[in-house]
Protein backbone atom coordinates (compact mmCIF):
# COMPACT_ATOMS: atom_id res chain seq x y z
CA UNK A 1 0.00 0.00 0.00
CA UNK A 2 1.08 3.47 -0.91
CA UNK A 3 0.10 6.67 1.18
CA UNK A 4 -0.53 9.75 -1.28
CA UNK A 5 -3.01 11.92 0.41
CA UNK A 6 -1.49 13.38 4.00
CA UNK A 7 -2.54 15.72 6.45
CA UNK A 8 -5.98 15.24 5.90
CA UNK A 9 -8.91 15.99 8.66
CA UNK A 10 -11.52 13.45 9.59
CA UNK A 11 -13.88 14.30 7.07
CA UNK A 12 -11.72 15.27 4.02
CA UNK A 13 -10.38 11.50 4.93
CA UNK A 14 -13.61 10.07 4.69
CA UNK A 15 -14.88 11.80 1.35
CA UNK A 16 -11.80 10.83 -0.29
CA UNK A 17 -11.86 7.17 0.85
CA UNK A 18 -15.96 6.98 -0.28
CA UNK A 19 -15.01 8.62 -3.53
CA UNK A 20 -12.30 6.22 -4.01
CA UNK A 21 -14.83 3.31 -3.05
CA UNK A 22 -17.07 4.67 -5.26
CA UNK A 23 -14.44 4.35 -7.99
CA UNK A 24 -13.79 0.37 -7.24
CA UNK A 25 -10.62 1.64 -5.77
CA UNK A 26 -9.25 -0.24 -2.26
CA UNK A 27 -8.00 2.27 -0.06
CA UNK A 28 -7.27 2.49 3.78
CA UNK A 29 -7.89 5.39 5.99
CA UNK A 30 -5.00 5.68 8.85
CA UNK A 31 -4.67 8.03 11.51
CA UNK A 32 -1.51 9.25 12.91
CA UNK A 33 -0.65 12.94 14.94
CA UNK A 34 -0.50 15.10 11.85
CA UNK A 35 -3.85 14.07 10.69
CA UNK A 36 -5.15 11.39 8.61
CA UNK A 37 -3.77 9.46 5.60
CA UNK A 38 -5.47 7.80 2.50
CA UNK A 39 -3.49 4.47 1.45
CA UNK A 40 -4.13 2.65 -1.98
CA UNK A 41 -2.32 -0.59 -3.73
CA UNK A 42 0.82 0.84 -5.69
CA UNK A 43 -1.02 -0.27 -8.73
CA UNK A 44 -3.84 2.23 -8.35
CA UNK A 45 -1.83 5.76 -7.18
CA UNK A 46 -2.89 7.02 -10.60
CA UNK A 47 -5.95 5.79 -10.71
CA UNK A 48 -6.68 7.23 -7.13
CA UNK A 49 -5.02 10.97 -7.82
CA UNK A 50 -7.50 11.16 -11.07
CA UNK A 51 -10.53 10.29 -9.14
CA UNK A 52 -9.88 12.55 -6.48
CA UNK A 53 -9.29 15.01 -8.81
CA UNK A 54 -12.46 14.72 -10.79
CA UNK A 55 -14.10 14.89 -7.32
CA UNK A 56 -12.71 18.11 -6.93
CA UNK A 57 -13.10 19.49 -10.33
CA UNK A 58 -16.86 19.06 -9.85
CA UNK A 59 -16.75 19.90 -6.63
CA UNK A 60 -15.12 23.09 -6.81
CA UNK A 61 -15.44 24.06 -3.32
CA UNK A 62 -13.51 21.18 -1.86
CA UNK A 63 -10.05 22.33 -0.63
CA UNK A 64 -7.31 20.49 -3.09
CA UNK A 65 -4.95 18.62 -0.88
CA UNK A 66 -2.48 15.77 -2.71
CA UNK A 67 0.28 14.53 -0.68
CA UNK A 68 0.03 17.08 1.73
CA UNK A 69 0.47 19.69 -0.34
CA UNK A 70 -1.79 22.32 -1.90
CA UNK A 71 -2.39 21.60 -5.54
CA UNK A 72 -2.76 23.87 -7.89
CA UNK A 73 -5.29 23.20 -10.96
CA UNK A 74 -4.00 20.99 -13.50
CA UNK A 75 -3.57 23.11 -16.66
CA UNK A 76 -6.16 23.34 -19.33
CA UNK A 77 -4.74 20.88 -22.37
CA UNK A 78 -4.30 22.82 -25.48
CA UNK A 79 -4.09 20.30 -28.15
CA UNK A 80 -7.30 21.45 -29.22
CA UNK A 81 -5.78 24.70 -30.21
CA UNK A 82 -3.45 22.69 -32.59
CA UNK A 83 -6.11 21.12 -34.44
CA UNK A 84 -8.21 24.25 -34.51
CA UNK A 85 -4.86 25.73 -36.50
CA UNK A 86 -4.76 22.80 -38.67
CA UNK A 87 -8.60 23.35 -39.74
CA UNK A 88 -7.68 26.51 -40.21
CA UNK A 89 -4.54 25.40 -42.60
CA UNK A 90 -6.12 23.08 -44.84
CA UNK A 91 -9.21 25.84 -45.15
CA UNK A 92 -6.88 28.42 -46.30
CA UNK A 93 -5.08 25.86 -48.36
CA UNK A 94 -8.05 24.87 -49.86
CA UNK A 95 -9.75 28.21 -50.73
CA UNK A 96 -6.26 29.10 -52.17
CA UNK A 97 -6.77 26.70 -54.65
CA UNK A 98 -8.04 27.40 -58.21
CA UNK A 99 -11.20 25.13 -57.84
CA UNK A 100 -12.35 24.89 -54.09
CA UNK A 101 -15.64 23.56 -54.91
CA UNK A 102 -14.22 20.75 -56.26
CA UNK A 103 -12.84 19.65 -52.84
CA UNK A 104 -16.13 19.82 -51.34
CA UNK A 105 -17.81 17.81 -54.21
CA UNK A 106 -15.14 15.05 -54.21
CA UNK A 107 -14.07 14.52 -50.21
CA UNK A 108 -17.47 16.04 -48.43
CA UNK A 109 -19.92 13.48 -47.31
CA UNK A 110 -22.07 12.97 -49.65
CA UNK A 111 -24.74 10.77 -48.74
CA UNK A 112 -25.09 7.98 -51.79
CA UNK A 113 -21.34 7.94 -52.53
CA UNK A 114 -20.62 7.49 -49.11
CA UNK A 115 -23.61 4.38 -48.95
CA UNK A 116 -21.94 3.66 -52.84
CA UNK A 117 -18.73 2.60 -50.54
CA UNK A 118 -16.62 5.66 -51.04
CA UNK A 119 -16.57 5.51 -46.66
CA UNK A 120 -13.34 7.53 -46.63
CA UNK A 121 -15.45 10.80 -47.44
CA UNK A 122 -16.77 10.18 -43.42
CA UNK A 123 -13.23 10.94 -42.39
CA UNK A 124 -12.24 13.88 -45.12
CA UNK A 125 -15.62 15.81 -44.76
CA UNK A 126 -14.58 16.77 -41.40
CA UNK A 127 -11.88 19.09 -42.17
CA UNK A 128 -13.60 21.03 -45.10
CA UNK A 129 -15.83 24.24 -44.35
CA UNK A 130 -17.89 25.92 -46.38
CA UNK A 131 -16.98 30.00 -45.57
CA UNK A 132 -15.10 31.68 -42.92
CA UNK A 133 -18.06 31.78 -39.92
CA UNK A 134 -18.19 28.13 -40.66
CA UNK A 135 -14.65 27.25 -39.98
CA UNK A 136 -14.39 30.09 -36.76
CA UNK A 137 -17.51 28.13 -35.25
CA UNK A 138 -15.85 24.75 -35.25
CA UNK A 139 -12.23 26.38 -34.40
CA UNK A 140 -13.92 27.47 -31.51
CA UNK A 141 -15.76 24.41 -30.40
CA UNK A 142 -12.46 22.00 -31.10
CA UNK A 143 -10.63 24.17 -28.50
CA UNK A 144 -13.26 24.60 -25.98
CA UNK A 145 -14.75 20.61 -26.22
CA UNK A 146 -11.98 18.79 -27.54
CA UNK A 147 -9.29 20.31 -25.22
CA UNK A 148 -12.42 19.84 -22.49
CA UNK A 149 -12.19 15.67 -23.83
CA UNK A 150 -8.38 15.21 -23.46
CA UNK A 151 -8.25 17.38 -20.48
CA UNK A 152 -10.02 13.91 -18.80
CA UNK A 153 -8.26 11.37 -21.78
CA UNK A 154 -5.43 12.55 -22.73
CA UNK A 155 -4.44 14.17 -26.19
CA UNK A 156 -4.51 10.68 -28.28
CA UNK A 157 -7.18 8.95 -26.69
CA UNK A 158 -9.68 12.10 -26.82
CA UNK A 159 -8.39 13.07 -30.28
CA UNK A 160 -8.94 9.18 -31.81
CA UNK A 161 -12.50 8.82 -29.56
CA UNK A 162 -13.67 12.55 -31.38
CA UNK A 163 -12.50 11.69 -34.59
CA UNK A 164 -13.93 8.02 -34.52
CA UNK A 165 -17.51 9.73 -32.99
CA UNK A 166 -16.69 12.20 -36.11
CA UNK A 167 -16.72 9.47 -38.88
CA UNK A 168 -19.83 7.50 -37.17
CA UNK A 169 -21.83 10.49 -37.38
CA UNK A 170 -21.51 10.82 -40.87
CA UNK A 171 -21.80 7.50 -41.26
CA UNK A 172 -25.16 7.18 -39.89
CA UNK A 173 -25.91 10.47 -40.91
CA UNK A 174 -25.51 9.18 -44.70
CA UNK A 175 -28.01 6.15 -43.95
CA UNK A 176 -30.58 8.17 -42.48
CA UNK A 177 -30.70 10.14 -45.98
CA UNK A 178 -29.24 7.86 -48.16
CA UNK A 179 -28.56 10.25 -51.33
CA UNK A 180 -29.72 14.23 -51.78
CA UNK A 181 -27.75 15.12 -49.27
CA UNK A 182 -24.21 16.61 -48.92
CA UNK A 183 -22.26 18.16 -46.20
CA UNK A 184 -19.19 18.95 -44.52
CA UNK A 185 -17.58 20.39 -41.38
CA UNK A 186 -15.82 19.66 -37.94
CA UNK A 187 -19.13 20.04 -36.08
CA UNK A 188 -20.09 16.95 -35.99
CA UNK A 189 -16.86 15.87 -34.57
CA UNK A 190 -17.29 18.67 -32.11
CA UNK A 191 -20.65 17.72 -30.94
CA UNK A 192 -19.26 14.11 -30.57
CA UNK A 193 -16.55 15.98 -27.92
CA UNK A 194 -19.69 17.53 -26.02
CA UNK A 195 -21.25 13.82 -25.99
CA UNK A 196 -18.07 12.14 -25.23
CA UNK A 197 -18.37 15.15 -22.42
CA UNK A 198 -21.88 14.29 -20.72
CA UNK A 199 -21.15 10.68 -20.66
CA UNK A 200 -18.04 11.60 -18.73
CA UNK A 201 -19.37 13.43 -16.38
CA UNK A 202 -22.80 11.62 -16.23
CA UNK A 203 -20.42 8.58 -15.25
CA UNK A 204 -18.89 10.41 -12.54
CA UNK A 205 -21.85 11.83 -11.14
CA UNK A 206 -23.16 8.49 -10.42
CA UNK A 207 -20.11 7.36 -9.20
CA UNK A 208 -19.53 10.05 -6.89
CA UNK A 209 -22.85 9.78 -5.06
CA UNK A 210 -24.90 12.14 -6.77
CA UNK A 211 -26.82 9.54 -8.65
CA UNK A 212 -29.57 9.85 -11.34
CA UNK A 213 -29.71 13.17 -10.84
CA UNK A 214 -26.79 14.08 -11.56
CA UNK A 215 -26.71 12.26 -14.31
CA UNK A 216 -29.83 13.64 -16.03
CA UNK A 217 -27.93 17.06 -15.40
CA UNK A 218 -24.97 15.88 -17.15
CA UNK A 219 -26.91 14.62 -20.60
CA UNK A 220 -29.60 17.77 -20.19
CA UNK A 221 -26.90 20.47 -20.51
CA UNK A 222 -25.64 18.58 -23.51
CA UNK A 223 -29.01 18.32 -24.97
CA UNK A 224 -29.48 22.05 -24.68
CA UNK A 225 -25.74 22.80 -26.02
CA UNK A 226 -26.90 20.79 -28.80
CA UNK A 227 -30.17 22.06 -29.35
CA UNK A 228 -29.09 26.05 -28.89
CA UNK A 229 -25.76 25.32 -30.91
CA UNK A 230 -26.55 22.61 -33.41
CA UNK A 231 -30.37 23.07 -35.10
CA UNK A 232 -29.40 26.36 -36.65
CA UNK A 233 -31.12 27.30 -40.36
CA UNK A 234 -27.41 25.89 -42.15
CA UNK A 235 -26.55 23.17 -39.64
CA UNK A 236 -26.88 19.40 -40.67
CA UNK A 237 -28.59 18.72 -37.37
CA UNK A 238 -28.73 14.80 -38.51
CA UNK A 239 -24.68 14.88 -38.54
CA UNK A 240 -24.55 16.80 -35.09
CA UNK A 241 -27.15 14.37 -32.90
CA UNK A 242 -25.47 11.28 -34.37
CA UNK A 243 -22.33 12.66 -33.74
CA UNK A 244 -23.58 13.36 -29.97
CA UNK A 245 -25.01 10.09 -30.00
CA UNK A 246 -21.98 8.46 -30.68
CA UNK A 247 -20.03 10.58 -28.20
CA UNK A 248 -22.18 9.59 -25.49
CA UNK A 249 -21.88 5.77 -26.31
CA UNK A 250 -17.76 5.94 -26.65
CA UNK A 251 -17.35 8.40 -23.75
CA UNK A 252 -20.22 5.99 -21.37
CA UNK A 253 -17.92 2.84 -22.60
CA UNK A 254 -14.47 4.71 -21.87
CA UNK A 255 -15.49 5.96 -18.33
CA UNK A 256 -16.77 2.49 -17.06
CA UNK A 257 -13.81 0.76 -18.71
CA UNK A 258 -10.84 3.34 -17.71
CA UNK A 259 -10.09 4.17 -14.31
CA UNK A 260 -7.51 6.78 -15.68
CA UNK A 261 -5.77 7.80 -18.51
CA UNK A 262 -3.51 5.51 -20.77
CA UNK A 263 0.07 6.06 -20.47
CA UNK A 264 2.39 8.50 -22.71
CA UNK A 265 3.25 5.31 -25.14
CA UNK A 266 -0.38 4.66 -25.23
CA UNK A 267 -1.61 8.07 -25.78
CA UNK A 268 1.12 8.85 -28.61
CA UNK A 269 -0.24 5.04 -30.38
CA UNK A 270 -3.68 6.60 -30.07
CA UNK A 271 -2.35 9.98 -31.59
CA UNK A 272 -1.08 8.04 -34.35
CA UNK A 273 -3.81 5.89 -35.20
CA UNK A 274 -5.79 9.16 -35.42
CA UNK A 275 -3.80 10.76 -37.66
CA UNK A 276 -2.92 7.86 -39.99
CA UNK A 277 -7.04 7.47 -40.41
CA UNK A 278 -7.23 11.23 -41.53
CA UNK A 279 -3.98 10.69 -43.76
CA UNK A 280 -5.15 7.60 -45.45
CA UNK A 281 -8.90 8.57 -45.99
CA UNK A 282 -7.38 11.70 -47.60
CA UNK A 283 -5.14 9.60 -50.21
CA UNK A 284 -8.33 7.18 -50.57
CA UNK A 285 -9.85 10.12 -52.04
CA UNK A 286 -7.12 11.64 -54.17
CA UNK A 287 -6.68 7.94 -55.69
CA UNK A 288 -10.38 7.45 -56.74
Amino acid sequence: MVAIFHHLNQEQASTFSLVLNSSGIGNRVIGANDGFRIEVPKSYVDGARNAIYRYQTENPTTEEVVSGRHQRPTPKNLSGVVVALLLLSVHMAVFASAAPEDYITVFGADAHRILDGEVYRCTTALVLHADAAHIAGNMVGMVLFGGAVCTVTGSGVGWLMILACGIIGNLSNAFAYETGHLSVGASTAVFAAVGILCALQAVNAVRTGKGWKGMFLAFGGGVALLAFLGTSARSDVGAHLFGFLSGVLLGGAYRLWMEHPLGRKNQVLCGTIAGSVLLLSWIQGILV
